[in-house]
């Protein structure tokens, strides 16, 4: 990743209002980030179907998870490793994620595998202030719908950008050959496929390390929505 950047005033501001305002004023008094695709879809105008919060304690993400779930009429937190989620339908999901803790921005913006990924909004609370941070070329590939693989250094199943890869590339986006090639390169070596020459083995070798990460998608029957779509938060509050 190139030296990183911030998003235009324009777009923290957007970007800000469309957090849920709950939600918002949670990152307000807590050392909460909102990071990756909520960013990037609300940028694009895209419809944004969940809301990722990161932070560095754990115990602090339970307890705020929890603390957002009995603000929620009907809401209930749905536990996995990956990320303690809060479901209150017909509300947009919120995942406040575990399995990677994040104290400061910059190496949560650097932990993404997708430089379009690679944004985070937080609170300042010294100077009372929204601040951002966006990898260099976040902008540029948002706009181009272009792909670029980061290998991150990270903990995850090796499956999991393959996967995106896919959803991506569905959405209209385009990854260049070398970009697709480190994709592949990190779920072959993860299956520990090297020197295997048939094929049927190989395809069950890497197949089983396409798993999926998303913890909202092991959730039988539920279905995201877009949320500004269902309840202008500003009316109800």
């Amino acid at each position: 990743m190139n030296a990183t950047q911030t998003l235009t005033s324009g777009d923290l501001q957007l970007v800000v209002s469309r957090i849920p305002r709950d939600v918002r004023k949670m990152m307000m008094e807590q050392p909460i980030f909102c990071g990756g695709g909520f960013i990037r879809e609300t940028i694009a105008g895209n419809a944004v179907n969940d809301i990722d919060l990161f932070g560095g304690d754990k115990d602090l993400l339970k307890l705020s998870a929890d603390y957002l779930a009995s603000k929620r009429e009907g809401a209930k937190v749905h536990t996995t490793d990956n990320a303690f989620t809060v479901l209150s339908v017909p509300r947009m999901p919120v995942q406040f994620i575990t399995r990677w803790l994040f104290s400061e921005a910059e190496p949560l913006v650097r932990s993404f595998d997708f430089t379009v990924c690679q944004a985070a909004v937080w609170f300042d609370r010294r100077i009372h202030r929204w601040q951002s941070m966006i990898a260099g070329e976040f902008y540029p590939d948002l706009a181009a719908r272009r792909l670029t693989y980061t290998s991150p250094v990270r903990d995850e199943e090796a499956g999991g950008s393959m996967l995106r890869v896919r959803k991506f590339l569905a959405r209209g986006y385009n990854i260049q050959a070398f970009a697709l090639a480190g994709v592949i390169a990190r779920v072959a070596l993860a299956a520990e496929v090297r020197g295997e020459r048939n094929e049927t083995n190989l395809t069950f070798a890497i197949s089983r390390k396409l798993v999926e990460v998303d913890p909202l998608l092991l959730i039988d029957g539920f279905e995201p929505v877009n949320e500004h779509e269902v309840i202008d938060e500003e009316a109800a509050a």
